[in-house]
Order: structure tokens, then C-alpha cells, then sequence
């Protein structure tokens, strides 16, 4: 499978902050993707959460100011590298938009 990786920021956050998030919402965003049935993994020592699907797997790793992503992905979602990465972009603008 090929693999992408790339960091998301997420600026004013620390790394808890942005696990429990994730971990949180991770499901309802995977929900949402055409990957069909999934598994979860959620690491909270490790501040990462992991899933498998047959389209895709991959690890959302929290650091402080970013979420660092490593995906494989099946030759059919491959060309869908920008879009994946769009969706987790909207993901984390509409999950850490701070309201003042």
C-alpha cells in the first residue's frame, strides 16, 4: 500500500487537548468517509489514535501545535491523496476554531 504522510497545524493547542479531540471525534469523521467498515485504536499514552480499514489505515499522532498523520492507502484511494487531506483540514478548522 502506498503511504502519505503529512502535519496538520493546530495552533494553540497542546497534545492532550488535541487527542481527546480526536479520539473523541474520530469515529463520526470515519463515519463519514467511503472506507466502509473500520476499526479504532485509541492510544492515550501515546497520544495517538489508530484505525484499519480496507481501504486504508493509518495513525493521527497529537503533538502540542499539530496533528501529525501517517496513512497507507489501497491503490484505490490513492488519487484521493488532496481530498483526504482536505477533509482532515475542515475536520480540525471546525473541531479547534477557538470562540471567543
Amino acid at each position: 500500500m502506498p503511504s502519505h504522510s503529512k502535519s496538520f497545524p493546530v495552533p494553540g493547542y497542546n497534545s492532550s487537548q488535541i487527542y481527546e479531540e480526536v479520539a473523541k471525534q474520530i469515529d463520526s469523521f470515519l463515519s463519514k468517509t467511503p472506507l466502509g467498515e473500520y476499526k479504532v485504536e485509541r492510544l492515550a499514552q501515546k497520544q495517538t489514535v489508530t484505525f484499519k480499514a480496507s481501504m486504508a489505515s493509518g495513525s493521527l499522532i497529537a503533538k502540542d501545535g499539530q496533528l501529525h498523520v501517517d496513512l497507507s492507502l489501497s491503490l484505490l484511494a490513492t488519487p484521493f491523496k488532496s481530498k483526504i487531506d482536505e477533509g482532515i483540514e475542515k475536520w480540525l478548522k471546525r473541531s479547534f476554531t477557538k470562540t471567543t
